[in-house]
């Protein structure tokens, strides 16, 4: 064989080797992560944790039904908060009512959906070598994905503060004041002790993330005003000088009102103007005086509403243009006059709003039949309920959705208070209950659900309660609302106005949606029940608020369940929309307030423990 052979089978067995090696390469790095890939198709791969909670080989429904059962165990016993001064209280994750479901509302959730979608599709969204390699990773060092949590940070320190009272005294900024002769003197600055939140907030995300119900310490630290004596004592000349004796005429429309300069002048204090302190009329001394002036003046805007008479739509609400108070820009006014020595009159800042639906639109409405109705049943509802559905139902009452309109609930309702009919309920927060409104509304949500599913319109929000409720029976098909969320809302896709009639017929509540047909077909399957769980046992809690020995008890208790429906609607053009609805319901346990007398108030938790008070 000659030299030159022999280099040729050199080089082809060289090349035969890296060509192998390449092979053997692309295997390794392509070919087997793709096999184990597919190996756990459908599965979340081994090694994935939510929190501490192993969900590795599981099935997304597997994996949902695990997350819940450890999410629902943390949640019923909630978290011990202790301050340093031996007082506890336990921080539910869901608020309860005394008297009625609808009041209850979430403190600390876990969206279940959003993290089992991001469990389930990991190592989705990766640069490509991750979405190969990942899951092999996750196998031998493990992947941590955090729950996805919804912590309602304000009600929650509003539950502290109502439990622990005197826990914060607010600093005090140094301020001007006038005496009893009419002179103005500065007002030395106070510090103040304020609840610590960043250390509470990370212990209490990191205490849900790894599903523990060990306790957290509250801690609260010293706050000193931004604005001192010093400073205000510098600004003395220049508020004097705001002090002009004269008085103000404020004007709207056909309407006057005088200010006295005793009254706008005890409004003289310090406030930031791009970045510099300045003597000035505040916001927060003149809102008591303006907060009258808005309640003079504003006005609603007010859409038309219509009813449905012999088979036509009549008008029985006038449309009314809206009128609102621009409190800052007002009191800007009130500044300018009180600085000018010669402007005396002004006139209010008010800005309006037209309505939605005005008075003409009752010719063209395209309103010739019923397209839905929903129904629901309040019986056993107490009479604060009762009349709370009846003013929530007359509310809605001749609302017109125009087409292609997002129909929000809670907009649709208007603020909830004493102002507009409502009554007041109890809602337990801690040892103490707290009066609220908002108790039968989700009677409202629930038929308002039911008859967008009936007329086939799309939802857009919808949750369901936490707990399952004999008037929202059966499982599955109630909505809750609380302002400001959730809310209840769904899309007028029918290309033609929708309108609301809402009666009462003894206990049923009946919620029917006026409209032009398209021919669109809705199915919707029964609701399917299951995953249904015992209650915890009954919970005591020692309150001052109800008289000695009295005991006042929540609706009985009630099971937990998942619940699922397919809601098909099948449109004229022959398309499809399918979607299936789901609940997850926590067991009720049922919560006994007894009444103890003042300064022995004691807290027994579900083992039978108690908290002990500040004096044990």
């Amino acid at each position: 064989m000659t030299t030159a052979r022999k280099e040729t089978n050199k080089y082809l067995r060289r090349f035969k080797t890296i060509w192998m090696s390449a092979v053997v390469l692309l295997v390794v790095l392509f070919v087997l992560p793709l096999i184990y890939n597919v190996a756990y198709a459908g599965k979340i791969y081994p090694g994935v944790k939510l929190g501490t909670l192993n969900v590795g080989r599981l099935s997304p429904d597997e994996a949902e039904a695990a997350l819940r059962v450890a999410w629902d165990k943390v949640a019923q016993t909630g978290w011990p908060i202790e301050l340093g001064d031996g007082r506890k209280i336990t921080l539910p994750a869901t608020v309860t009512s005394a008297g009625d479901i609808d009041l209850t509302y979430s403190l600390v959730a876990v969206e279940v959906d959003n993290t089992i979608y991001e469990a389930a599709s990991w190592p989705a969204g990766r640069n490509i070598l991750v979405r190969l390699w990942g899951p092999l990773w996750a196998r031998l060092g493990g992947i941590n994905i955090e729950l996805k949590k919804n912590i309602e940070t304000d009600r929650v320190i509003a539950f502290i503060r109502e439990n622990f009272a005197g826990l914060e005294q607010l600093p005090q900024p140094a301020d001007f004041a006038l005496d009893a002769a009419g002179n103005l003197q500065v007002v030395s600055e106070k510090t103040g002790t304020v609840i610590n939140r960043e250390p509470f907030f990370s212990a209490l995300y990191q205490r849900v993330n790894n599903f523990s119900n060990e306790p957290i310490t509250l801690e609260v630290k010293t706050q000193v005003p931004s604005v001192t004596e010093l400073m205000v004592g510098k600004l003395l000349p220049q508020a004097k000088a705001l002090q002009i004796n004269k008085t103000i005429t404020l004007t709207d429309e056909d309407k006057t009102w005088e200010l006295k300069p005793e009254t706008w002048q005890a409004w003289i204090g310090v406030e930031s103007v791009a970045g510099q302190l300045q003597a000035t009329l505040t916001t927060v001394k003149a809102q008591a005086y303006l907060d009258t002036l808005a309640k003079t003046v504003n006005k609603a805007a007010q859409d038309a509403k219509f009813d449905i008479q012999d088979g036509r739509v009549k008008q029985f609400q006038s449309s009314q243009t809206g009128r609102t108070l621009q409190a800052a820009a007002t009191l800007e006014v009130i500044n300018q006059a009180a600085r000018s020595s010669d402007t005396n009159n002004m006139s209010l800042v008010i800005t309006t709003e037209e309505p939605t639906v005005t008075t003409g639109e009752a010719n063209d409405l395209g309103i010739t039949e019923i397209i839905g109705v929903g129904t629901s049943n309040f019986s056993g509802s107490p009479k604060n309920r009762r009349h709370n559905i009846k003013v929530g139902a007359d509310t809605l009452n001749g609302i017109l959705i125009k087409p292609d309109e997002e129909f929000s609930l809670l907009k649709a309702l208007g603020p909830v208070d004493g102002e507009h009919g409502y009554l007041q309920e109890l809602v337990i927060k801690g040892n103490k209950t707290i009066p609220e409104y908002g108790g039968g509304l989700c009677q409202i949500g629930t038929t308002t659900f039911r008859a967008a599913l009936a007329s086939g319109l799309p939802i857009v929000e919808r949750r369901n309660h936490s707990y399952r409720v004999v008037y929202y029976e059966p499982a599955g098909t109630d909505a809750t609302i609380y302002d400001p969320k959730p809310d209840f809302r769904f899309k007028n896709d029918t290309g033609q106005a929708i309108l609301i009639q809402t009666k009462i017929q003894g206990d049923d509540l009946i919620f029917e949606f006026w409209g032009t047909k398209d021919g669109r077909r809705v199915e919707q399957t029964p609701p399917r029940i299951f995953n249904i769980t015992a209650p915890p046992p009954s919970k005591i809690v020692e309150t001052e608020d109800l008289p000695v020995g009295e005991k006042r008890c929540t609706e009985r208790a009630h099971n937990g369940a998942d619940a699922e429906f397919t809601y098909t609607v099948t449109y004229p053009s022959g398309e499809v929309k399918q979607e299936v609805f789901k609940s997850h319901y926590i067991p009720w346990q049922e919560v006994c307030l007894v009444g103890v007398p003042k300064g022995t108030l004691q807290q027994v938790t579900e083992d039978g423990s108690v908290l002990p008070t500040a004096d044990t």
